[in-house]
C-alpha cells in the first residue's frame, strides 16, 4: 500500500469528532496509529479513574447513609475527580498529537522546558 501525503485519513480515535484530516508530509501511517494506541492508553486509564472515582462515591455515600451533606461531599468529590480526569486525558491527547506532528524530539524538549517552568514556580 503506497501513502501519499494528500492521502486523507479518518481519525477514529476517542476524539469524539471523527474527523478527517490530511496526512502531512512527516507524519505516517505508523505514526498516526502509535498516536491512536497512545490515545487509547489514555482512554482506558480516564475511564479507570472515573470508575474508581464512582466506586469511591459509592462508598462514602453508603457510609453516610443518613447524612444527606455528607452524601452530597461525595457527589462534589467525584464530580470534581471526573472533571480532573478528563482534563488530564485531553492534554494527553493534545500531547500524543503534538508528538505525531512535530516528531519525538520536539515533545521531549516541550516537557523538559514544562517540568523547568514547574520547579521555577514551585
Amino acid at each position: 500500500m503506497v501513502v501519499t501525503t494528500n492521502q486523507q485519513e479518518t481519525c477514529s480515535t476517542e476524539l469524539g469528532e471523527g474527523r478527517s484530516r490530511e496526512m502531512q508530509g512527516g507524519e505516517s501511517a505508523a505514526g498516526a496509529a502509535m498516536e491512536a494506541g497512545a490515545n487509547l492508553g489514555a482512554s482506558a486509564w480516564a475511564g479507570k479513574e472515573k470508575t474508581m472515582a464512582v466506586v469511591q462515591e459509592t462508598v462514602e455515600k453508603a457510609k453516610a447513609h443518613d447524612d444527606p451533606a455528607a452524601q452530597a461531599s461525595a457527589e462534589a468529590r467525584k464530580e470534581e475527580r471526573v472533571l480532573e480526569v478528563e482534563a488530564a486525558k485531553q492534554d494527553a491527547y493534545r500531547h500524543n498529537a503534538a508528538v505525531a506532528k512535530d516528531g519525538r524530539a520536539a515533545a521531549v524538549v516541550k516537557d523538559e522546558k514544562e517540568a523547568s517552568a514547574a520547579a521555577v514556580s514551585a
